[in-house]
Order: structure tokens, then C-alpha cells, then sequence
């Protein structure tokens, strides 16, 4: 005699596979973290110096032509960092200051420092967001969900990907070179501010030096759309315990 099996039977069978494979993937993406924060240069040293500031010099492309500039970039932790620019632009020079330090954000061109908007607060929120992610320090917690996204090639070598997922905020797929687990592409959405647009922004990150102890990055090349939007070579990085508040009040 042959059991009918009831529809809800094979709705049922399908979760608990779907769950189990869902389960395993991100027991890999977990995997895959750690071996990255290890080879950074460990959890324990990574959590002591949360605090990075960064000396770049490089170039902004830009529809109007290229912009070379130098400038800092300080972050501490998810919703704190200050990024100084002084650049020049058909033969104008000019600074450019933005803070973000909680829920309150500035920006300072030459003189002029204004409050930011809503829109451009929540903007800066979230790439001082994707900024800690790409950390890996926060990748531990509870309040994130990881994936695997399988293997890739970037810059023409094997490389694996995992997502990060929490709520409230955009996903972060992080790439990780496959032989050495060294972090070599985030990819993230962000707004444009031309067009008002959400569109794909690319950061990969090459010729690595050990620094007291941490692999940092002294190369970084980001891409909205797969268009080259900045190139810069990091000429130093200083990591801290905590940097003074000051850093982070109004321009």
C-alpha cells in the first residue's frame, strides 16, 4: 500500500534542510572570520588598539577630472570618526573636514562648517558602520549574521566571501584572499551624492605591512559601480588604545 505523504510533510522536510545547510554556511562564514582575525594579527591586539588613525595620500576621481589629495582618517569603534582632506581642484586648494562622533555630525569646507542633514548623517552612520565591520572586531557578537558567498577571484587570485548581516543596517560582503586570510575587498551600498542614488561601492586593499604586530593594508582602491572613485597609498598608521574625545568635537 503506498502513504500519501501530505504537502506540509514535504513543506516541513524542506525547512529543516533548508535550515541545516542555512546553519552550516554560517558555521564556514565563522570559520572564515577567525582565521582572518588571526592572521591580522589576533583578536586579543586587534581589540586593544580599536582606535586607527591613517595618513593617506592619493587621488579622487571625479566627473569634473582628477583630484589629488592628502589627509587623515580617524575612526574608534562604530559611530565615531574624523576625516580631514586638503586637496586641490583646477588649481584651488582646498580643506575639507567632515566629523562623525555619535549622533551628531559636521562638516567643515575651507571656513564654512555646517551641521550635517539628516540624510547626509545617516550616510556618514553608515560608512563609519562599514568601516568597524571591515575591522572584524564586532563579527563575534550576537547582533550579526554571517554567510558564506563562496569563492571569487580579486585582483586574479582566489578568494573567499562572507556576508555580514545586521538589522538596521546594509549588508557587508567581506572577500578574503584564500591562501593568506588576509581581507582584500569590501563591498557595501552606498548613497551617491550626485544622484541621490543607492549604487555598489567596491574598497580592495593590497600590499600589506606588518605594524606592531597587525597586517595593515598600505594600498586601497575604491570603485562606485565599478567606476574608480579614489586611489590612495596609506603612508602611516597609528593604532590606539582611545584617542581623545577632542578629535571628534565640532570643526
Amino acid at each position: 500500500m503506498q502513504i500519501q505523504r501530505s504537502p506540509l510533510w514535504a513543506l516541513g522536510f524542506a525547512l529543516v534542510a533548508a535550515f541545516g545547510l542555512r546553519a552550516a554556511e554560517q558555521d564556514d562564514a565563522k570559520n572564515i572570520i577567525d582565521k582572518a582575525i588571526k592572521a591580522r594579527g589576533g583578536q586579543e591586539k586587534l581589540r586593544k588598539l580599536k582606535a586607527v588613525t591613517m595618513r593617506l595620500k592619493g587621488t579622487i576621481h571625479s566627473p569634473g577630472g582628477d583630484v589629488p589629495f592628502t589627509g587623515e582618517v580617524v575612526t574608534q569603534g562604530a559611530d565615531q570618526r574624523r576625516l580631514a582632506l586638503d586637496a586641490e581642484t583646477n588649481g584651488t586648494k582646498f580643506t575639507f573636514v567632515q566629523v562623525l562622533n555619535g549622533d551628531k555630525g559636521w562638516q567643515k569646507i575651507n571656513d564654512d562648517t555646517q551641521e550635517l542633514n539628516a540624510d547626509q548623517l545617516a550616510e556618514a552612520k553608515e560608512e563609519a558602520y562599514g568601516s568597524w565591520v571591515a575591522t572584524l572586531l564586532p563579527l563575534d557578537g550576537k547582533d550579526f549574521t554571517l554567510y558564506s558567498l563562496g569563492e571569487v577571484k580579486v585582483e586574479d587570485r582566489p578568494a573567499i566571501g562572507v556576508r555580514a548581516s545586521s538589522k538596521g543596517h546594509r549588508d557587508v560582503n567581506l572577500y578574503f584572499d584564500k591562501e593568506f586570510s588576509q581581507l582584500v575587498k569590501s563591498e557595501t551600498r552606498v548613497k551617491d551624492e550626485e544622484s541621490g542614488m543607492e549604487v555598489n561601492q567596491e574598497s580592495t586593499y593590497s600590499d600589506f605591512k606588518e605594524i606592531d604586530g597587525i597586517k595593515e593594508p598600505s594600498k586601497i582602491v575604491v570603485k562606485k559601480d565599478g567606476k574608480p572613485f579614489v586611489e590612495a597609498t596609506v603612508e602611516q598608521v597609528k593604532r590606539e588604545e582611545k584617542v581623545e574625545d577632542s578629535i571628534f568635537v565640532k570643526p
